[in-house]
């Protein structure tokens, strides 16, 4: 006998009158839905099901129902945007009215602000609406929670300690902060480089990055200094 688990299924939704499909040229105060696909491109990695919820206006009836139509097909579904501290969002007013939410302020860089809960007893997950920072926290609490869901006892992203070639920066905040870098394999040993264009908005340095370095709250590390990485994809060798 052996125990199986079902693959889950994700809802994917994207909220908000500003957001476009597409490469049409943009009107002012438009911007494109980039956070979408960004997650279910990070969903299909882990092999889950994907169920494209769409682009649902601004409209608390429509948010309403879209989440309610969502939580009877999938086994979990996620949102971006409008859960930091003091935002209006229409997704946030229905899931305090429908569902068991709690709405957070992890101490972390990028994607401080993170919400969770059931409606429906199915998990919602709220996601920061910086495309970076959308990721981030996808891979430090969604992904882990769909892994568990099936049936997967590694649960984490591989560790590894690498040397760094390039200074990696940072101011003390009180945030623990992961900055995307870059990961070389010399041997047995490995060396990570800073990547350019750190902003929470610049998803060219998510793209490329191999790792993320854990940089505890303080002034960062030296060339030469080790740290820890959590390693996205396999590094280059060299």
């Amino acid at each position: 006998k052996v125990t199986v688990f079902k693959r889950p299924v994700g809802g994917v939704m994207s909220t908000g009158d500003e957001l476009v499909e597409g490469s049409s040229q943009l009107k002012p105060g438009q911007i494109r839905d980039s956070n979408r696909h960004s997650i279910k491109a990070l969903l299909e990695e882990i092999g889950a099901e994907i169920i494209d919820l769409g682009l649902v206006p601004d409209d608390e009836k429509a948010i309403e129902s879209a989440l309610l139509s969502a939580v009877e097909k999938c086994d979990a579904v996620v949102t971006s945007g409008g859960v930091s501290m003091g935002d209006f969002d229409y997704v946030k007013v229905v899931l305090d009215r429908l569902g068991e939410m709690k709405w957070m302020q992890v101490a972390i860089k990028p994607a401080k602000p993170l919400a969770f809960g059931l409606l429906n007893g199915v998990p919602i997950f709220g996601l920061p609406g910086n495309p970076v920072s959308a990721m981030v926290s996808f891979e430090l609490f969604m992904r882990p929670a769909l892994l568990k869901m099936m049936g997967y006892e590694q649960i984490w992203r591989p560790r590894i300690k690498a040397k760094a070639t390039t200074p990696l920066k940072r101011r003390k905040d009180g945030k623990v902060h992961f900055a995307r870098v870059t990961l070389t394999r010399k041997g047995d040993s490995y060396e990570v480089s800073f990547l350019e264009g750190q902003g929470s908005h610049q998803l060219a340095a998510m793209a490329n990055a191999q790792g993320l370095a854990v940089l505890p709250d303080g002034e960062g590390v030296e060339k030469g200094d080790f740290v820890d990485v959590m390693q996205l994809t396999e590094p280059e060798i060299d």
